[in-house]
């Protein structure tokens, strides 16, 4: 056991003694560029009414009162992975009810097309309500 640790503690020294500067600074100029990214796209989603990002996920609160027909964060995941073919994680294990993550650790083209399928999914979960608020303005 202890052979392992040394010969695993050895390969990751040489590995990030190795390893060029630039590879982490494009690593964390591309997260940077994917986060910006994945902000503005959920910022204009109505139904998303708060965001908070982490390291390489986006967090959003969903104003349930807009939805039709979808009454927890469950069902919009479940439906939007359907529907859409994206998936987001309901938060509700961590105390988080109404709350679904996007990760934005992904492509940027693959990223970009999520959030407008996410987008595509809203007009038939909002509420007539809402519709019609949207046409006025």
């Amino acid at each position: 056991m202890h052979i392992i640790s040394f010969i695993l503690e050895g390969a990751i020294t040489s590995i990030l003694v190795e390893t060029p500067e630039t590879f982490y600074s494009n690593t964390i100029n591309l997260l940077r560029e994917a986060a910006d990214i994945c902000y503005a796209g959920l910022r204009e989603i109505l139904c998303l009414l708060h965001q908070a990002t982490g390291i390489h996920v986006s967090f959003g609160e969903l104003n349930m009162s807009l939805l039709e027909r979808i009454n927890n964060e469950m069902k919009f995941c479940t439906r939007l992975a359907r529907q859409e073919s994206v998936v987001v994680l309901p938060r509700e294990e961590l105390g988080l009810r109404n709350w679904v993550r996007v990760s934005f650790a992904v492509e940027i083209s693959a990223l970009e097309d999520g959030l407008s399928r996410i987008k595509a999914f809203f007009p038939s979960t909002l509420s007539t309500l809402v519709q019609v608020y949207q046409e006025d303005k």
